[in-house]
């Protein structure tokens, strides 16, 4: 399809898996961007794109197709004899290497270990791009697959390039013969001299997703300790651990006072009277 391809880098992250990809972006961040496996070109989708930018190649966010060509999103054999993507290629800026992690024709196509790569494009207008093909049924990668599948999908293949031969792509040198140059690195594509495989990576596999820095910047830096001072903290950690401690004083029921016992006396019987005597005459 052509149509498809995925990027799992973020847009603070993704300078520097260019830079180690082997093509020497500035320092510029490029605006944020959504990453995901299933990107397209039908919804179109933004992606970090290797310019030229006066004397310094650089990373700014394009999106996937054009809409007033009609969504066009790739070029096919014979593009610079059509006036559009000849006067892209030709200009100083309008050739440009867009930053995937993976494409899909007809199957996912990656790098081994899941890095960035690139597909040569043509940067049209402010903000778009269209991408570079060729017949994939002549690839090492995709041949067998699309000879068997003749006539489903687009049978295309995207120019894909290592970071030399985009940085190569997208010189400015490079607009006094930009066919030629793109001839040179298809031939590599071809061969599949990156050695990309096919077959999307187990779940849980990709890495390389954007991380909260995307959304809150980076971390503060920490406050570096001088060794001598965290000798110091330790030691007095050690001395304070080692203090005999002060064993607390068992706390004592209170004393419950007892209430004072009513003594009861005894009651004395009542006195009875003497009986009386009563004398006989």
């Amino acid at each position: 399809m052509c149509g498809s391809a995925g990027l799992t880098v973020g847009a603070s992250a993704v300078g520097a898996h260019v830079r180690k990809a082997g093509c020497p972006v500035d320092q510029t961040k490029p605006t944020s961007y959504a990453t995901g496996t299933g990107k397209t070109a039908k919804n179109a989708d933004a992606y970090p794109a290797v310019v030229q930018k006066q004397d310094a190649l650089s990373l700014e966010t394009r999106t996937f197709g054009v809409s007033r060509l009609r969504g066009t999103h790739c070029v096919f054999d014979g593009w610079m004899a059509k006036p559009t993507w000849a006067k892209a290629a030709k200009s100083v800026n309008g050739r440009c290497a867009i930053v995937v992690t993976s494409f899909i024709e007809g199957i996912t196509c990656r790098r081994p270990d899941d890095k960035v790569f690139f597909i040569l494009a043509l940067a049209i207008g402010d903000d778009s791009f269209v991408i570079l093909t060729t017949d994939a049924k002549d690839t090492s990668l995709l041949g067998e697959r699309a000879r068997k599948s003749e006539g489903f999908g687009s049978g295309r293949c995207p120019l894909y390039a290592d970071g030399a031969q985009a940085a190569r792509w997208c010189a400015a040198a490079s607009a006094e013969d930009p066919e030629a140059v793109a001839a040179s690195i298809e031939a590599e594509a071809k061969a599949n001299a990156l050695g990309l495989v096919t077959g999307a990576a187990k779940r849980g596999t990709v890495t390389q997703s954007r991380t909260l820095q995307d959304f809150w910047g980076a971390p503060k830096k920490k406050l570096k300790v001088e060794p001598a001072v965290r000798a110091e903290f330790a030691a007095a950690v050690k001395k304070w651990d080692g203090a005999p401690k002060k064993k607390k004083a068992k706390a004592e029921a209170p004393a419950v006072k007892a209430e004072p016992t009513a003594t009861v006396k005894p009651v004395a019987p009542p006195k009875k009277d003497p009986a009386e005597v009563n004398e006989i005459d």
